[in-house]
């Protein structure tokens, strides 16, 4: 299994399918497929990327990726049944991981069937068979802050706050929030009482 190739851009295609022409040192050149909001890099310059080896039928295939948590990512979406390569890609190419995972977490099929191709059957199969699955890293800082955040927006929303003025308010929390740590009850007296 190749899990991770580091060598030399031959050739970049971003596009419908997007990929990376990469040279490495025994002089063996390999085609690794990439999300499009893959950074561009120039020719000939070095390049370390973390890849997924798909095997098929009638094919095998690289996919690329910066980050070793996008791959584990991508091979976490593509063992749902009905999901192959190309659409986890697709998904990865208009979700960074992060928004992904709240949106999962969320169960937010609409958002995610905007992805081309998958649809809103196939966003409810994902999001039903990851739900459980993934480590959100809801001991991550940034998670909960984002966790907290949305956990605003509904309390502001049920005290009848919506548009500018509940914009206004949630980037008061986002401020507060970056300085401490609250619960939501604290987070809503420090932000009304502003």
């Amino acid at each position: 299994m190749i899990s991770y190739i580091q060598g030399k851009v031959l050739k970049t295609y971003i596009g419908k399918q997007s990929y990376i022409d990469i040279l490495i040192s025994s002089g063996v050149g390999y085609r690794v497929f990439v999300p499009t909001n893959t950074k561009v890099l120039p020719v000939k310059s070095d390049i370390k990327i973390y890849t997924s080896f798909q095997v098929r039928q009638d094919n095998q295939t690289l996919y690329g990726f910066e980050k070793e948590s996008d791959r584990d990512f991508f091979e976490q979406l593509i063992g749902v049944s009905g999901i192959g390569p190309r659409i986890g890609l697709a998904i990865l190419s208009t979700y960074p991981q992060e928004e992904l995972e709240g949106i999962i977490l969320e169960g937010d099929s609409r958002k995610l069937s905007k992805v081309s191709g998958l649809g809103l059957k196939g966003s409810q199969k994902i999001i039903l068979e990851l739900r459980g699955k993934i480590d959100f890293k809801d001991e991550d800082k940034q998670s909960i802050e984002s966790k907290r955040i949305r956990e605003f927006k509904d309390a502001m929303r049920a005290l009848g706050f919506s548009g500018e003025s509940l914009k206004l308010y949630v980037k008061k929390a986002e401020k507060i929030l970056d300085n401490e740590m609250l619960e939501i009850e604290e987070l809503l007296k420090k932000v009304l009482s502003q």
